[in-house]
């Protein structure tokens, strides 16, 4: 067997391996990274471009249940004004997203992070929404929430 072969497989057990652990193993030792580390501070709690308060438990929802979330969502905070629907050559929408700030907390610190939410067309409505894409925990004083 050429090494080139033998490095990629034994590469890809590695990787399989080092990803078997249990979800709750996984979310103590996020949980802990994230207490441990500095992330960068901001004064500025974001603001609703819209309020809507059924859609804000849906975003959070979604977030809870997403996989690689770490720590449980207390609330979103809508930071689009409008979905942003993707049409398949023909103009039929396929998929919507919007973005929200998810807030969280730890003991005494707060947390923020955007998340990307999206809905996959489902002929003439929108399926359950689900997080798509997750980008810039931030940390912010607590008593800025409003």
């Amino acid at each position: 067997m050429k090494p080139i072969y033998v490095f990629t497989l034994i590469t890809a057990l590695c990787l399989f391996n080092c990803n078997s652990k249990t979800p709750k193993q996984d979310l103590t030792m996020e949980k802990r990274l994230i207490e441990e580390k500095n992330y960068p501070k901001t004064n500025n709690y974001p603001e609703a471009d819209t309020n809507d308060n059924e859609m804000e438990a849906d975003f959070v929802r979604a977030a809870n249940i997403y996989d690689k979330k770490e720590l449980t969502a207390l609330n979103a905070i809508i930071t689009s004004r409008d979905w942003v629907v993707y049409n398949d050559v023909n103009g039929r929408p396929i998929k919507r997203n919007r973005i929200a700030v998810v807030t969280t907390k730890i003991e005494n610190r707060c947390f923020l992070q955007h998340m990307f939410f999206q809905q996959d067309a489902d002929g003439s409505s929108y399926g359950e929404t689900y997080v798509s894409d997750v980008y810039g925990w931030k940390e912010f004083d607590c008593s800025l929430k409003k």
